[in-house]
């Protein structure tokens, strides 16, 4: 398993990486995402397939996806009220779908069933990406 996080500074971005992060690590990583300095942590498994959580604050998205496979799942939240909201996803503001963001409880949930399976939480809801 690979950790992989963005540090925004002065407009500029870079990465910061770590091969077989413990599940502490990984917790902290994005916990720390701020939508200011850090915007997005990535894991990707040994094959191939990552979890990429974006945002902060308080709201995130998160999606799983593969680099062999164009298929991504995403993580919603369909009682979400109406309307769109700003997310810092990767250094740049995007305009999301409320459904789109969940809370930090639920994006943790969904890293840490990732970290130990390289698997989809089958108790959350995700849809097509």
């Amino acid at each position: 398993m690979r950790l992989e996080r963005d540090r925004w500074a002065d407009g500029r971005g870079s990465r910061l990486s770590r091969t077989d992060p413990t599940a502490d690590q990984i917790e902290a990583a994005v916990r720390a995402l701020d939508q200011r300095c850090h915007t997005e942590v990535v894991l990707t498994g040994h094959d191939g397939q990552y979890l990429a959580v974006e945002g902060g604050a308080g709201e995130y998205l998160v999606h799983l996806g593969s680099d062999e496979h164009d298929d991504v799942i995403a993580l919603r939240t369909p009682s979400a009220p109406p309307g769109e909201v700003d997310v810092v996803a990767a250094g740049q503001v995007r305009r999301v779908d409320r459904r789109a963001v969940v809370d930090l409880a639920t994006a943790l949930r969904a890293v840490r069933a990732f970290a130990v399976d390289g698997r989809p939480d089958s108790t959350l809801y995700w849809g097509s990406g």
